[in-house]
């Protein structure tokens, strides 16, 4: 049995084009799904420690530690009125806790203040706290919620 002739003279082509769109779909998944975030050891903080043995390229001096990672105002419901504590010390009022606020900003730091309220203080004091911390000059003010 014979091979038609038309078959056997003609050369291979192979097709470039298909390859080519392969290749770009592969590259922009890749690119798509990369990670462009600052590794945790390069960013300043009281917990962030610089990896073992690592490259010489990075000798610059390390940035400033931050002395908060974050402060935490736990507004508390006792005996049908409001107590708030800063960082787990009792704060006597809003007025204090504005001016102890006030001085951890001073120093030059921005950690994030969060806002805790109990389950049984209203909303307006919970604002309150918020409206004070943001007077004091805190950039990011967050309220915690409870898991459920």
């Amino acid at each position: 049995m014979r091979l038609p002739a038309s078959r056997a003279t003609g050369e291979l082509e192979v097709k470039m084009t298909p390859m080519i769109d392969v290749v770009f779909l592969l590259l922009i998944f890749f690119v798509w799904t990369s990670s462009f975030e600052t590794p945790e050891f390069d960013l300043p903080g009281a917990i962030a420690e610089k990896p073992e043995g690592g490259s010489a390229a990075n000798t610059d001096a390390p940035p400033p530690v931050e002395p908060f990672d974050e402060i935490i105002i736990r507004l508390l419901h006792r005996d049908g009125l409001v107590k708030i504590e800063l960082a787990g010390d009792p704060v006597g009022s809003f007025e204090e806790l504005r001016e102890r606020l006030t001085q951890i900003i001073e120093l030059g730091v921005q950690p994030p203040v969060i806002i805790d309220p109990e389950g049984a203080v209203q909303m307006e004091q919970a604002v309150k706290a918020y409206d004070v911390a943001r007077s004091a000059g805190a950039d990011r003010v967050l309220y915690a919620t409870a898991a459920r």
